[in-house]
């Protein structure tokens, strides 16, 4: 074998080489990126499950009811409470809302939260008073879609949930 023959046989080794670290760079890529996906998921479940779970106990309810009907009777404590409910809420949607936009949540699972912000907060005055008062203060890009959310959400008062539950639940009952 020539010397011609042998550097062709090393170029051709160099490029399987090349080729395989390729796959395999690609496959450590798909697997990191499921772990982010992953990781990005768990730690948005956690932030939700805690903050839902302290909003949920007796002593705070009063103010996210009093807040989220935009009540003009709250009381000043109440009032502090519930604006830092809502920038805790708005600066976890707008994380998410990031999260998405890099790829690091799944779209599926965003268009879950994003209907969450919707169904749940937007449509209530409250929040949306919140937000007409301190919407500076959040990105450009966030704005812009909470703006285009708002605009297409009908203000719901926030007892139709209870009164429709009751319905439902009478409508289940009589099954």
């Amino acid at each position: 074998m020539g010397l011609e023959q042998l550097a062709n046989l090393a170029e051709f080794i160099s490029a399987i080489a090349v080729l395989v670290t390729l796959i395999y760079l690609a496959v450590e890529i798909r697997q990191n990126t499921k772990a982010v996906r992953g990781g990005t998921l768990a730690g948005n479940t956690e932030i939700w499950t805690n903050l839902l779970l302290q909003m949920a106990e007796s002593e705070n309810l009063a103010t996210y009811v009093s807040g989220s009907t935009g009540d003009a009777d709250i009381k000043p404590k109440e009032f502090t409470q519930f604006l830092f409910y809502c920038r805790v809420l708005f600066v976890s949607f707008e994380n998410q809302f990031y999260q998405h936009s890099n790829g690091t949540l799944d779209a599926e699972i965003y268009a879950g939260y994003e209907r969450s912000l919707s169904d749940e907060l937007l449509a209530f005055r409250g929040f949306r008073m919140y937000w007409k008062l301190h919407r500076h203060v959040f990105s450009p890009a966030f704005v812009e879609r909470v703006d285009r959310l708002i605009e297409n959400i009908p203000e719901v008062p926030t007892e139709k949930l209870f009164v429709d539950w009751k319905q439902l639940a009478e409508k289940l009952q009589q099954q």
